[in-house]
């Protein structure tokens, strides 16, 4: 009986301490259960704020690239109205080019047929200019027609021409007034340049009568140095060549002769002029006068004609 009471009294002690050990464990479960339930209700507050924020984040950055977007469509859309202003600008420009560069290309045409006009002279210098540009250029065809460019050569070589020209213009009212002055001494020069070139376009007809004033002078002078030595010379005999004289046959006369005529007119009044006589027909027409301008002056023979009394020396 009393083993009875002890057995069962062990017993329930056991059995109190396993309720106890039991009520310890799950204590500690509860405990461990609660740590991990306060865990996991930090963990998804964590984790809801975390999401949150990311979220914000990502709004934010999509809000910014949204607005980068627009800004980058905006701004590519402003370059692009932009460009197609300036296009249709610049072909606006290239119209009015093509239509200013036509009518310069006339204008320049025009300018060089009016300056050709007005200085025909500067003609080969326009020429010459034009075929040294082709040459440069190595054209296919330098016998083209010009274009305006080649119009434009050809005004620049008339310009530079009449500009070399009219840098001597000042000087030539002075000089024709000089050249009046030598080829008409003792008359006074017209005040009038108009007169004074109509004056002026007899120059060559003067020439020719200042060559035979200075033939007459150096004629003149070679009888006087005769007369001088002569003194009853029958200059009435002197009127031609006579034939097969000893001065035009001999050399050495001959040159003789030249360098004493050359002396003798060192001393001819050359620089005054001599007019013919009255009743001294010019034997010259203007036409031959022209022509014997441009030829060198040669000495040629002359068959003069014999005279029935030719003059004799006196006795020295």
């Amino acid at each position: 009986m009393y083993i009875h009471k002890f057995f069962l009294s062990t017993l329930k002690a056991e059995k109190e301490q396993l309720a106890l050990e039991h009520r310890k464990a799950l204590d500690a479960q509860e405990k461990i259960s609660s740590e991990l339930k306060d865990k996991l209700v930090q963990a998804e507050l964590w984790h809801a704020r975390e999401l949150k924020e990311a979220q914000a984040a990502a709004e934010t950055k999509l809000d910014g690239s949204l607005k980068d977007f627009t800004d980058a469509s905006a701004q590519l859309r402003k370059e692009m109205e932009e460009e197609t202003r300036l296009r249709k600008e610049a072909q606006a420009r290239n119209a009015t080019l093509t239509t200013d560069q036509v009518e310069y290309d006339r204008l320049v045409v025009q300018a060089d047929t009016l300056a050709l006009n007005l200085f025909p002279e500067s003609q080969p210098h326009a020429f010459k200019k034009v075929a040294e540009r082709r040459a440069e250029q190595s054209l296919s065809n330098p016998d083209a027609p010009w274009d305006a460019y080649d119009h434009l050569v050809a005004l620049a070589a008339r310009i530079s021409h009449m500009r070399c020209v009219d840098q001597n213009l000042v000087d030539l009212p002075d000089l024709a007034i000089q050249l009046f002055k030598v080829l008409w001494p003792g008359e006074v020069p017209p005040i009038d340049l108009t007169l004074l070139s109509n004056r002026l376009k007899d120059v060559g007809k003067r020439f020719s009568d200042w060559r035979r004033s200075s033939a007459r002078a150096g004629a003149d002078a070679a009888l006087r140095v005769a007369c001088s030595w002569y003194e009853d010379l029958d200059l009435d005999a002197l009127h031609s060549l006579r034939g097969s004289a000893p001065t035009d046959t001999d050399p050495a006369k001959t040159t003789k002769r030249k360098d004493r005529a050359y002396r003798i007119a060192q001393s001819a009044a050359t620089s005054t002029f001599i007019p013919p006589p009255a009743d001294l027909a010019d034997e010259l027409s203007g036409d031959e006068e022209e022509e014997d301008a441009g030829k060198d002056e040669e000495e040629a023979p002359v068959e003069g004609v014999v005279p029935d009394q030719a003059p004799e020396a006196p006795a020295s």
